[in-house]
């Protein structure tokens, strides 16, 4: 990461006078502190220990939080293929979701849509989502969604989630 201190570089910048730091040294400084910030959150934040893996191989002695952009791009290499067939599976992924309470629902989808770098758009998701729903009642507030110019996802779901609590 451009500009990231090393290890001893902050050390010797927090032992300072910090009145006396320039602002390109304060810079430095916080950006050290949220890459170890970030790095924590990013390792604790994971289902699974593959973020503490991925930041665990950038660790070395200078940088020993590691280095969070480097950990994102290998993620991003390996986790969000961006070709026809990342496509494809997008979509089955997304087709496999059963559709139960709306929040569940649309955190699940949310999720799934993260792994890939294809976004869909706002009616190509209520089309999935119609096809999940059983409830004509349900169905009608996608639709509202769907015929809105302004129509999202996250407002169909929640607007179901609001049924689901009568």
């Amino acid at each position: 990461m451009k500009g990231l201190l090393k290890e001893t570089a902050y050390e010797r910048l927090a032992a300072s006078d910090q009145t006396k730091l320039t602002d390109g040294e304060k810079k430095a400084m916080k950006l050290y502190e949220d890459n170890a910030n970030m790095s924590a959150v990013f390792t604790l934040g994971q289902k699974t220990s593959a973020g503490a893996m991925v930041i665990a191989q950038t660790v070395t002695d200078e940088y020993v939080h590691g280095k969070v952009n480097e950990a994102f791009a290998t993620l991003d290499k390996e986790h969000q293929p961006r070709d026809v067939t990342s496509e494809v599976e997008l979509e089955q992924a997304l087709e496999k979701i059963s559709f139960g309470k709306a929040n569940d629902y649309h955190t699940r989808f949310v999720e799934v849509m993260a792994s890939y770098q294809f976004k869909l758009s706002e009616k190509d998701k209520l089309k999935i989502m119609v096809k999940k729903c059983t409830s004509p009642t349900y169905a009608v507030e996608i639709r509202k969604q769907m015929i809105d110019p302004d129509g999202t996802f996250a407002k169909a779901c929640s607007e179901i989630a609001e049924i689901q609590r009568l």
